[in-house]
């Protein structure tokens, strides 16, 4: 088992090896670098099992939201979280997942720790009726630049 001490200077290696060789920059590259180690520490993942690219679809805000995908070691499902504020680093990640109604990759749940996924894995997303949206979706459900055109939720 590796120390903590280890542990963290590999966080700080990573992050500075990341943002030397990014092909978007050293200050991108080191956005991208620590939301990886931050999505890694928030799931109990080693860094080998996270992904992080630029999110095309949310470029409405300063700094570039970002895409982390996380792959469960064990049975290589793939997680999506969007890191809309990486520049913050206490802003929640959100789970990506389809919009019960366009099916487009929409916030479907706010992930500050890995209890927060287990709740949302355990019970879903709520259901959607033409009433308000359940307190259970993320503030930014309605508004997700992802939506499909069509559908009644979204930024049009």
């Amino acid at each position: 088992m590796t120390s903590i001490a280890e542990q963290a200077q590999a966080a700080s290696t990573f992050i500075q090896q990341t943002a030397a060789a990014s092909e978007y920059g050293p200050h991108r590259g080191r956005d991208h670098a620590r939301t990886a180690v931050r999505l890694a520490s928030t799931l109990g993942l080693s860094l080998q099992h996270i992904t992080i690219t630029p999110d095309s679809k949310r470029r409405t805000t300063p700094g570039e939201p970002l895409l982390a995908i996380a792959t469960c070691p064990t049975t290589r499902t793939q997680y999506t979280f969007l890191a809309r504020y990486p520049l913050y680093e206490d802003e929640p990640f959100e789970l990506l997942g389809p919009c019960p109604v366009c099916a487009a990759p929409v916030p479907l749940a706010t992930v500050r720790h890995l209890a927060d996924l287990g709740t949302h894995l355990t019970t879903g997303p709520a259901p959607l009726s033409n009433g308000p949206t359940p307190a259970t979706y993320p503030d930014t459900f309605d508004t997700d630049e992802a939506h499909a055109p069509t559908c009644r939720y979204g930024d049009a």
